[in-house]
């Protein structure tokens, strides 16, 4: 007998059809509006690192990276001239090295791979922070990473921090991941094996990318033991990884030591990684501004809320963490490492290493954990889902405004010019030409091959090596010349030589002989965004001086000093060579000129020159401890009778004409 269902069952089972298909619709109507929220925003990221990568001049350190990655390209491994292996972020010399392979290895295709590290962690914070907290989550975190300044800059850069930010973001979400997958049946056992697997080979890519990642071992240890227990970590499902990734600490820690033999006691010895000295009011101010700044200082107090709010809902659950909502757990779990690492580099890290880039890969959980703050207020104040969307929406329109301005600072903000200076010189440079530079990675990847000499006094310890009885530089093997005698015997003996630096380096790298023989024997030839091409034709033979006078104390002209002068003799028909020698008298924050005037006893002004201190090689902000010389000749307009004459001294600001000091009298000559 056939039965056939009633017509009022089958109007039942369409109406349950039509809900579940509201709700797919409804779904993949919520999944299309973010993926174009993700396309705009990558977009929009892209556009602000590619503008980066277009007007900004690189970072020294970028031309290392180069220099490794086609070293990589010749012989399969970054070994360098001087024998030592390039290890410091290994994994993106190769990542350069391959985008190198791709498109051929220039300034543009080296920067490629951080602008697609940088863009792939702002969709990874979007996912992420719609997946472990909510969508409103991910709307606020994903625009402030795209318009974080640092994010901008390092997105454009030849270097490893965007690929080590997008790797120990993918960590920190693997290991929470691997927490919440706890069951006792054996196919989730299996699912956990394979959760805490992919944990281990994140953090692998991240340790392999920059060895600053071992800082983050420890926090995910432990959030890991209190989130299930210590007993859990030794399970079978789980130790595995742990095993796995303490034997990829050792084999880079083997790597270092055998690749780079004795950088790392040097370094340690010269200026040390880790130091006990709990000094956080010294180390404060250079991670503040990335925390406590107008424009950063709401994400902070807004994370700060997200933690305290899980904090409490904890408390009130006895402290038994699983039991806390996905929300909250997932705060606590992503604020910790971040807390973490802070705390680390405030009390522990040497003092010569706090630099704020070394936050950097843990800024991604800044942000999420600020935005979760915001969202937890959002719907702690308002019940109406469309209040809260609303709400969210409208806080992201606020982050973009407010970040606008300083994304764009970002993208034209310069560095020293040393391949614009570089370039200059391989244009101009002639056969038997000797360039020497305190940046010898910049060089070798410029022009191709090595310089002669690394040229540098101070701080070179830790980047030198013995090779054949002498000391050379590690990364291009270029010979160290740090002694004065050894710049006056290349000036006999070389037809040219080109000196490529910065002014802050000349100003602080050097000892005061050296410095003199550079503002003595050099001109400047070339010079731009900070960085001169210096060249000197054939040793310059100084003026025989006869007079002089020093002063105790210095004749203060100002924010300048005077120690002394020396003159050539008077000659009738001849001009007047004299040598003032200036030091700074307290800091200098404008170039200041000087003028030296030969004065008659009637108070006419018979000879004249004026210009900067040092022949302008170093500008006078940059003028320190150091004594350095002022030349000036006085040619009179006309010859000068048997007589006394008055030398006269003005300090000036070039650009408004201001006085600094003066006219004072330095002393009298007197023509026979």
């Amino acid at each position: 007998m056939k039965v056939s269902l009633p017509v009022p069952h089958q109007e039942h089972i369409e109406n349950t059809r039509e809900p579940e298909e509201e709700n797919r619709g409804a779904l993949r109507k919520r999944l299309l509006v973010s993926l174009a929220a993700v396309g705009l925003l990558l977009v929009l990221g892209f556009w602000l690192r590619w503008r980066h990568i277009q007007n900004v001049s690189l970072h020294v350190d970028e031309f290392t990276t180069l220099w490794a990655a086609r070293r990589t390209l010749e012989l399969g491994a970054p070994l360098m001239p001087s024998g030592v292996l390039y290890t410091r972020g290994l994994l993106a010399t190769y990542v350069t090295a391959l985008a190198g392979v791709l498109a051929g290895l220039d300034y543009t295709t080296g920067r490629l791979p951080a602008l697609f590290f940088s863009l792939a962690t702002i969709a990874a914070v979007f996912v992420i922070g719609r997946r472990v907290w909510n969508g409103r989550v991910a709307w606020l975190a994903a625009p402030g990473l795209t318009l974080l300044p640092e994010a901008i800059v390092w997105g454009g850069r030849a270097r490893f921090y965007a690929q080590l930010q997008f790797f120990t973001l993918l960590t920190v979400w693997a290991a929470f991941w691997a927490v919440k997958a706890i069951n006792s049946e054996e196919g989730w056992n299996k699912e956990l094996f394979k959760r805490h697997l992919l944990f281990s080979l994140c953090f692998l890519l991240a340790l392999f990318s920059q060895e600053q990642t071992v800082l983050l071992y420890p926090p995910l240890l432990l959030g890991m033991a209190l989130w299930r227990g210590r007993r859990w970590l030794l399970r079978r499902e789980v130790w595995p990884a742990h095993a796995l990734i303490l034997t990829g600490m050792a084999v880079r820690y083997v790597i270092e030591i055998v690749g780079q033999p004795g950088f790392f006691e040097t370094i340690q010895a010269e200026r040390p990684y880790v130091t006990p000295r709990f000094d956080v009011a010294t180390a404060w101010p250079a991670y503040a501004p990335l925390l406590v700044a107008p424009e950063r200082l709401p994400w902070t107090l807004a994370a700060l809320l997200a933690v305290g709010a899980a904090l409490v809902a904890l408390a009130q659950r006895r402290w038994r963490i699983v039991q806390l909502e996905p929300f909250h757990q997932a705060t606590l779990f992503f604020a910790w490492p971040f807390l973490f690492v802070l705390l680390f580099i405030l009390t522990l890290v040497g003092g010569q290493w706090r630099e704020a880039r070394y936050l950097f890969l843990v800024q991604p959980l800044w942000l999420l954990t600020g935005a979760a703050g915001a969202v937890w207020l959002f719907e702690a104040l308002f019940t109406r889902e469309q209040w809260r969307w609303a709400i969210t929406l409208a806080l992201s329109g606020v982050v973009v405004w407010t970040g606008w301005q300083p994304a764009l600072a970002a993208t034209t903000r310069q560095v020293e010019g040393y391949d614009r200076v570089f370039e200059y010189v391989a244009r101009h440079r002639q056969p038997g030409d000797v360039v020497m530079t305190p940046q010898p990675p910049a060089c070798a990847f410029v022009l191709g091959e090595p310089c002669d000499f690394y040229a540098v006094q101070r701080v070179y310890e830790e980047f030198v090596i013995a090779r054949n009885g002498a000391l050379v530089d590690r990364w291009s093997g270029a010979r160290l010349l740090h002694q004065t005698v050894q710049l006056e015997t290349t000036l006999r003996r070389a037809p040219r030589v080109w000196l490529v630096t910065d002014a802050f380096r000349l100003a602080t790298r050097y000892e005061n002989d050296f410095l003199r023989t550079v503002i003595e024997q050099f001109d400047v030839a070339f010079q731009e965004r900070g960085v001169m091409a210096l060249l000197a034709q054939g040793r310059r033979e100084q003026p025989a001086y006869q007079l002089e006078r020093a002063f105790d104390p210095p004749l203060r002209f100002g924010r300048l000093k005077l120690l002394e002068w020396r003159s050539t003799t008077p000659v009738v028909g001849e001009p007047l060579h004299i040598e003032l020698t200036w030091q700074a008298a307290t800091s200098i924050d404008r170039q200041l000129n000087t003028s030296l005037r030969l004065v008659s006893e009637e108070e006419s002004v018979l000879a004249q020159q004026d210009g900067p201190p040092a022949r302008g090689i170093l500008p006078t902000t940059l003028f320190f401890e150091a004594a350095l010389p002022d030349f000036k000749v006085l040619a009179p307009t006309t010859e000068l009778q048997p007589g006394r004459y008055r030398l006269e001294v003005v300090v000036y600001d070039p650009d408004t004409g201001a006085v600094e000091e003066g006219p004072l009298s330095i002393g009298e000559i007197e023509v026979r």
